[in-house]
Order: C-alpha cells, then sequence, then structure tokens
C-alpha cells in the first residue's frame, strides 16, 4: 500500500491531482486521515504566493467591522487581525507605526 501512497504523492508534488483528488484516493486506500494528511504537506509544500482569497465565519461580527488594525474596537476583528496578520507592527500613542 505504500508503493500507492507514494505514487499518489509523487502525483500531488508535480501538482497533476489535486489536493482533494489526492485525500480522496488515498481515504480509498486504506490510509488514515493523520497519513494522508502528513503525506500531503509533504507533497504540496510549496514557497508562499502573495495574493489569495481568505474566508472566515466569526459570530458577532458587525458590517461596520474594519481589517486596519487601527480601527480594531471589538475582539472579533481583533482575533481575525491577530490570526491574520500577527500584529507586524504596533501603533504608537502618537498614532505611528514601530516594529
Amino acid at each position: 500500500m505504500h508503493t500507492e501512497l507514494d505514487h499518489l504523492a509523487e502525483l500531488a508534488g508535480k501538482r497533476r491531482i489535486s489536493r482533494r483528488d489526492f485525500l480522496g484516493r488515498a481515504a480509498a486506500l486504506g490510509a488514515s486521515a493523520a497519513l494522508a494528511t502528513t503525506l500531503a504537506g509533504k507533497a504540496f509544500a510549496a514557497s508562499p504566493v502573495k495574493g489569495g482569497i481568505i474566508k472566515a465565519g466569526l459570530q458577532g461580527g458587525e458590517s461596520t467591522n474594519s481589517l486596519d488594525p487601527a480601527l480594531n474596537l471589538s475582539q472579533v476583528t481583533f482575533n481575525f487581525c491577530k490570526q491574520w496578520g500577527e500584529f507586524l507592527v504596533r501603533l504608537t500613542p502618537e498614532g505611528g507605526v514601530e516594529n
């Protein structure tokens, strides 16, 4: 069975099958979710690419929420910005930014 999983990981690494197909086929071969995810992580390891879409479903958000860290007035936007941006800069009391 490892030969088939290795072959799937190789196909995934060459982008010949999607991550979804890889996980589905690995599950069909009887691989556990943990093993398949580990193999998929290695197969799909790639350099980060700028851009893309992030979707988040958070309870308690408001229509006036902003991704501007200076305007985080609720826990929802604060938590989202912390997870998404990890506060690469901080606001100074004067309103400037620092690393």
